[in-house]
């Protein structure tokens, strides 16, 4: 009965400092959570900007120095499907496994984990400037755009249909 007892307290203590562990620990704003826990996210990163609603954009995003974040949602309370980063005016930062100052960014605004599988992600494909990436737990897609670079994360399970979509669109006129 003591012994029970023991180990009902043991697990008892773990369950309590795993919890309190959970409760404390940031949380990382990716696709497939709701959008106010990522906006909560974002007002912890500094080098993030204050997020607005767009009904046009589908989303929420904003502007701080030359750093663009955006989350595409299913609707204005909903999930995040994608979320994206652009960075303008630095020539030397690209969004590519390779380059460690994009990677770098990565884990200052997301955390190792994003960086490392972006980092160890397969090269997927590449469809007009768009690179496809497939990581273990997420997919991405970067662009050099106009000025800048742009980084996008997605579902793995989105993937292929984003491929396909833009291969579509090389060849149909789509609603971007």
């Amino acid at each position: 009965m003591y012994k029970s007892y023991k180990i009902n307290q043991t697990i008892s203590a773990v369950v309590s400092a795993l919890a309190i562990v959970l409760a404390v620990a940031p949380a990382n704003a990716l696709p497939g959570q709701n959008i106010n826990t990522v906006i909560k996210w974002a007002k912890t990163k500094s080098q993030l900007p204050t997020l607005t609603y767009s009904s046009e954009a589908h989303g929420y995003g904003g502007t701080k120095g030359n750093l663009y974040f955006y989350a595409d949602v299913t609707s204005e309370n909903g999930t995040v499907t994608k979320e994206g980063i652009t960075v303008s005016g630095n020539s030397s930062l690209k969004f590519t496994t390779k380059n460690s100052q994009a990677v770098k960014l990565l884990k200052n605004i997301y955390n190792s984990n994003i960086a490392n599988d972006f980092q160890q992600s397969r090269y997927v494909t590449k469809v007009g400037r768009d690179q496809f990436y497939r990581g273990k737990n997420f997919a991405y897609i970067t662009a050099q755009v106009q000025g800048g670079s742009a980084f996008q994360i997605i579902s793995v399970t989105d993937l292929q249909g984003l491929i396909n979509n833009a291969k579509y669109c090389q060849t149909h006129e789509c609603d971007l």
